[in-house]
């Protein structure tokens, strides 16, 4: 009884810490450079808030993603890369495409003795890799000078590739275990130290630090685990 009263106030209070944080960054939050997010699609899936072995263990994981955006888009990098005169009422009839390879390494340490309860686990995200970018398309519109206005129109194909490091991102979670139940909390860092320039197409660091943070829960009942997979249990992360 005494241990479950224990575990609701960590659980309490890891929750309070993180309603503080979010409140805290909230009011200085900025879009992403570039619409690039701080985060990778699946880094976090079934089974993450269940317990880990104590120790140190490593990741790696390979990353592919082939992206497209149309002209909106690539309107606003073509301003972004200096390449729209600041006195050219334009459009852009063009299609940005982008493609990455990368490969991400995670090495983590997950500590014996609990902390709240909880069991904490530190790590370090670093990558690898190539990103290839394209954009073509027509700039049209109206030029404004002294003389009047005149109709400008250019046609661009901007290629560019990089092989180089990303970010490094610090993470830190909390687990906590309650029969089939299993609860975490995470923070997350973003460390701009990877490949970035504002006047270049291809980036693999996103350009600005970032700070995150959330939580999740998993079902898990290993007693209808097989060696493979869970048989009967659902294993779902929020």
């Amino acid at each position: 009884m005494q241990r479950t009263t224990v575990m609701k106030r960590a659980r309490l209070g890891a929750a309070g810490l993180l309603t503080a944080a979010i409140t805290l960054f909230a009011a200085s939050a900025r879009a992403d450079e570039g619409g690039v997010s701080f985060w990778v699609p699946g880094f976090f899936g079934s089974l993450a808030a269940a317990p880990l072995v104590p120790g140190w263990a490593e990741s790696t994981i390979y990353y592919h993603t082939s992206v497209s955006a149309g002209a909106d888009v690539a309107l606003a990098r073509q301003f972004q890369l200096g390449r729209v005169p600041f006195n050219l009422q334009a459009s852009l009839s063009a299609n940005l495409n982008a493609r990455a390879d990368l490969a991400f390494i995670f090495p983590n340490y997950t500590f014996a003795t609990p902390l709240a309860g909880g069991q904490v686990t530190v790590g370090l995200l670093g990558a690898y890799g190539r990103v290839d970018t394209t954009l073509a398309g027509t700039l049209s519109g109206v030029l404004t000078t002294p003389l009047g206005p005149f109709p400008f129109a250019r046609s661009d194909n901007i290629n560019s590739t990089l092989w180089g490091f990303g970010d490094l991102a610090p993470f830190v979670t909390i687990r906590w275990n309650n029969g089939v139940h299993n609860y975490m909390v995470y923070a997350a860092g973003d460390i701009p130290v990877g490949a970035y320039d504002s006047t270049r197409l291809s980036n693999i660091g996103i350009g600005h630090g970032a700070l995150d943070g959330g939580f999740g829960y998993t079902y898990f009942n290993p007693q209808t685990a097989t060696n493979s997979r869970p048989s009967s249990a659902s294993p779902t992360t929020t």
